[in-house]
């Protein structure tokens, strides 16, 4: 490959901090190994004094060998790794670290657990609960926030405080560490011990970072330590694909940078060698909305080939037919199955269109697991409601349910396995509480009405008869969270219930759904054993790095894209950096689509739509 000018200008560059602002397909691990490699020709550099840092074992992997390859195979000594894997080499020498020491997933797991047990805070999703009390512990320590400081969105200040201090004495009780501790502990270490500073310091005098605009705080401060005194810092990265918000990663780490170090060689590289020039523009007259960014502009390379496609589609079910109808299209032309990609928001968003391919016959792999909806402790409680309307008389599903919403039942009142309405009665008669024995029959009418419904028509009034929606509303503020992710959940099983004619067919499809996924997860299994390749589907984060020639975006909705909960949080410039990502994967063929209308309510197209195609908001009201 012959590189530009601008390619040429990064790779040649030798002392002092430089920026590389390298846009999506703009060849940056080129420019990364062919930087190393003239280090060490042209400059005369000792490999081992070169340190480059990507942000996953495999994009180390992939450079150290794009880098061999360029020596003819020669393995010299310069360092590929991660921020982890350099930090924990460095706790290793300082404090005798080992890899048992480094906390696995099941431990973190059990130490969260335990703690909440010892706060007493009662969740009804634990799992869900601790993965984002993990999550919310790693941002504090990646971005060195003080724990007291911080705001939790999944429980108060003070349950916040209890886990996060909980979960740290126990790993240090049992001398373990988790990977935002490595960065944790080596800023310490280097911040407060110089002569360890110095030596690590001498050992790395040049620095290559890769992807820096998903670095953290307390990453950056712990690298531009290790770059002191010749700041010989060479940073690459794009702030328009800065989408690891939720870690910690900002774009504005990324614009301070020659602020922190004046002396910045600055370099764009605006030829991207991927997309069509169709793509490209559209991707960038909507990128161009964000504020906070660099101003730059990218040609693309390969010229005019594709107009970017937008399609307005009925309803979900209908989106995923035309979607597998395309790919169907491209397949028969000569477009690998395997050269396909469908783009989500979230992987919630997946299930639909992967049950059409099954259907059709259409290989595909997930990247994600599919989550059971069902599983969720929103759809248990509906689950439970519809049992008991059926007969189920299990003290277990009574209490499940009893006050959801409030009706101020005691659990000491379900005295047996099986319970009674009459006893129920009975229990509050003695106490001379008539105004319970009121909300009792209440309770066993609306169980009767219920049913008497369609499945549809039950979760319905399970929601808005009963006053479910409401008690969860309730239940959402009580805690500090939002509840329209919930809702979300209870519009889709409410939508899947809409076709079933009766509630023991609706209870025996949920039964069979998790044997679904599950064929589902042995179809992807079979697939990879043979090899065989299929259409990708995968969220919008999990394909940052990927190229196909064929890219599907659905479900381009308001609410959808930009994600509802990330504008309520003010990540609206993020969310428009995740569609940009999402567009410039497509080398070739863009499809962008939307719906009229979502689990039968009205919806409105995303209004980054507008921005992509401004003439689009016209061509929708002349229809």
């Amino acid at each position: 490959m012959e590189c530009n000018k601008e390619q040429e200008e990064a790779i040649m560059h030798r002392d002092g901090p430089a920026m590389v602002l390298a846009g999506p397909g703009a060849g940056k691990t080129y420019v990364i190994t062919n930087r190393v490699k003239a280090l060490i020709d042209e400059y005369g550099v000792k490999p081992e004094q070169i340190l480059v840092v990507t942000f996953s074992k495999a994009a180390a992997v992939e450079m150290k060998e794009r880098f061999e390859m360029l020596t003819g195979g020669q393995r010299l000594p310069v360092r590929f790794g991660t921020f982890h894997s350099v930090f924990f080499q460095i706790l290793r020498l300082a404090y005798h670290y080992e890899v048992k020491d480094i906390a696995t997933p099941a431990l973190k797991y059990r130490f969260l657990e335990e703690t909440l047990n010892e706060t007493g805070y009662e969740v009804d999703d634990k799992k869900e609960f601790l993965s984002d009390i993990e999550k919310e512990i790693s941002r504090v320590k990646g971005e060195g926030i003080e724990i007291d400081c911080y705001f939790s969105s999944a429980c108060s200040a003070e349950i916040f405080q209890k886990m996060y201090r909980g979960y740290q004495e126990k790993l240090q009780r049992h001398r373990c560490l988790d990977f935002d501790d490595m960065v944790v502990y080596t800023y310490q270490l280097l911040k407060e011990r110089e002569d360890i500073r110095r030596r690590w310091q001498a050992q790395f005098r040049y620095l290559l970072i890769d992807e820096f605009q998903d670095i953290n705080r307390l990453q950056y401060e712990t690298v531009c330590m290790l770059a002191e005194p010749e700041n010989n810092l060479f940073i690459v990265g794009d702030d328009d694909q800065s989408i690891y918000g939720f870690r910690g990663a900002k774009p504005g780490i990324m614009l301070s940078f020659p602020k922190r170090f004046p002396d910045t060689k600055q370099i764009v590289l605006g030829v991207n060698y991927r997309c069509s020039d169709e793509i490209m523009k559209a991707a960038e007259r909507l990128i161009g909305k964000n504020n906070e960014r660099y101003e730059k502009h990218i040609v693309a390379n390969k010229g005019k080939e594709q107009p970017v496609h937008m399609k307005k589609c009925e309803n979900l079910p209908d989106e995923a037919e035309k979607i597998v109808a395309q790919i169907q299209m491209y397949q028969k032309e000569g477009i690998a199955y395997q050269e396909m990609a469908v783009l989500f928001r979230t992987n919630m968003q997946m299930r639909l269109l992967a049950g059409k391919l099954m259907e059709h016959g259409v290989p595909f792999t997930m990247r994600e697991n599919l989550p059971n909806l069902f599983d969720t402790w929103m759809a248990k409680d509906i689950m439970c409601y519809l049992q008991l309307a059926l007969g189920n008389r299990s003290r277990e599903k009574f209490l499940k349910i009893a006050n959801r919403p409030v009706r101020y039942l005691s659990r000491t009142a379900f005295t047996e396995p099986e319970v009674s309405f009459d006893k129920l009665r009975a229990y509050y008669a003695v106490k001379n509480q008539e105004w319970m024995e009121e909300r009792i029959w209440n309770f066993e009418y609306d169980l009767k009405n219920l049913a008497s419904l369609s499945p549809y028509a039950a979760i319905h009034f399970i929601r808005k008869g009963i006053g479910y929606d409401e008690f969860l509303k309730t239940y959402a503020d009580e805690r500090n969270v939002n509840a329209d992710d919930w809702f979300d959940v209870l519009d889709e099983m409410q939508e899947m219930a809409r076709d079933k004619k009766s509630i023991p067919e609706f209870l025996s499809f949920v039964e069979n759904y998790g044997d679904t996924l599950e064929e589902m997860r042995q179809e992807q299994k079979k697939q990879q054993v043979k090899e065989e390749p299929g259409v990708s589907l995968m969220t919008m984060h999990a394909s940052k790095g990927l190229e196909f020639p064929v890219v599907f975006v659905p479900t381009l909705n308001e609410d959808i894209v930009p994600y509802r909960k990330a504008v309520q949080e003010g990540n609206l410039e993020e969310e428009r950096r995740m569609l940009y990502v999402a567009m410039t994967r497509a080398k070739t063929y863009l499809h962008l689509s939307f719906v009229k209308e979502r689990f039968h309510k009205e919806a409105e197209p995303s209004p980054f739509l507008y921005e992509i195609s401004p003439a689009l908001k016209n061509k929708i009201n002349k229809k």
